[in-house]
């Protein structure tokens, strides 16, 4: 018998569009794969994230040395490579979408080696359409709109941050590159639809409490109070500059430490209501995923949920 945290969404209104829920996800979704603390954002596997309630994936990918014959794209967190490549993931994605049919996985995929040459960034789209091709592309959702829950049930949503080069690829996905704020929190539009992004990384303030209290906080109560047909964005993630190497030593754990108990405190002190997408790091700490679960309680439910599903 499945969990509440493993099929959540079955509770929910299928007519709701995305924008109007509160969506937990993680960033740097492929760290788990590494020892390397300052590069580190998670511990839990694709397949655990997903069991946890975890919706949006961020994927950061490069393509392989030997991409132009075999066209494999790898997980990387800057220069450092994560020994899992696209398909595999996909395959994981998709074994978890045959067992729970209600479900829908947000998945945001970023070129991590941030090409500016056209036909660099060209390449990359051909190998991430061959990867798609090859693995199950019924499985996917990639039009350019904000889909209802039943759209999507069974399906991931793709959502693009990367550039094609001189391929116009305006209209596959959700099109978040254009207008990305870098380090920073911005309202925009792309191709019709509206966007609010808060992804401030490495200038959140002096004070780890400062990355909640000046950036996530103000971006929720935006999300709350803010148009129902944009779809909000909400980073609680974050490093010191250089990845946490000394003398700054604040790594993404280290801030995660902070920020996600004022998060989960924050949220028991509102009412239940949408958010936004929250891509957090370590998102079990605090208290054993307490943070996912009383996420996932901030949507209103079609049915009553099973008291399990109580924070």
């Amino acid at each position: 018998m499945n969990t509440f945290t493993q099929n959540w969404m079955s509770y929910i209104d299928g007519k709701k569009k995305l924008t109007e829920l509160t969506i937990p996800g993680t960033h740097d979704s492929a760290t788990y794969d590494t020892a390397f603390m300052p590069a580190q954002c998670q511990t839990m596997s694709f397949t655990d994230q997903l069991n946890s309630g975890i919706r949006f994936l961020d994927f950061r990918l490069k393509r392989g040395y030997d991409a132009d014959k075999d066209h494999v794209l790898w997980f990387y967190h800057g220069s450092l490579g994560l020994n899992l490549h696209f398909g595999q993931v996909i395959n994981m994605l998709v074994d978890f979408l045959k067992k729970n049919k209600e479900e829908t996985i947000i998945m945001c995929v970023k070129n991590e080696s941030d090409p500016t040459n056209e036909d660099k960034q060209e390449k990359f789209y051909n190998d991430f359409n061959i990867t798609i091709a090859n693995n199950y592309p019924s499985f996917f959702c990639r039009e350019n709109k904000i889909p209802t829950l039943d759209d999507v049930r069974g399906k991931i949503v793709f959502v693009k941050r990367f550039a094609t080069g001189k391929v116009n690829s305006s209209h596959d996905g959700l099109n978040l590159f254009d207008n990305w704020p870098n380090d920073a929190t911005a309202p925009f539009e792309n191709n019709g639809i509206k966007y609010y992004v808060q992804d401030t990384y490495y200038s959140w303030g002096k004070e780890r409490e400062d990355k909640f209290t000046q950036h996530v906080k103000p971006a929720l109560i935006a999300a709350a109070n803010g148009e129902q047909d944009r779809l909000y964005f909400n980073f609680s993630s974050g490093t010191g500059f250089s990845g946490g190497i000394l003398p700054d030593t604040t790594r993404p754990w280290d801030l995660a430490k902070v920020v996600n108990p004022l998060f989960l405190d924050y949220i028991k002190n509102h009412s239940r209501g949408r958010y936004g997408i929250i891509p957090m790091d370590y998102p079990e700490h605090p208290d054993n995923k307490k943070l996912i679960t009383a996420l996932i309680n901030c949507n209103e439910f079609k049915i009553a949920a099973p008291v399990s599903a109580e924070a």
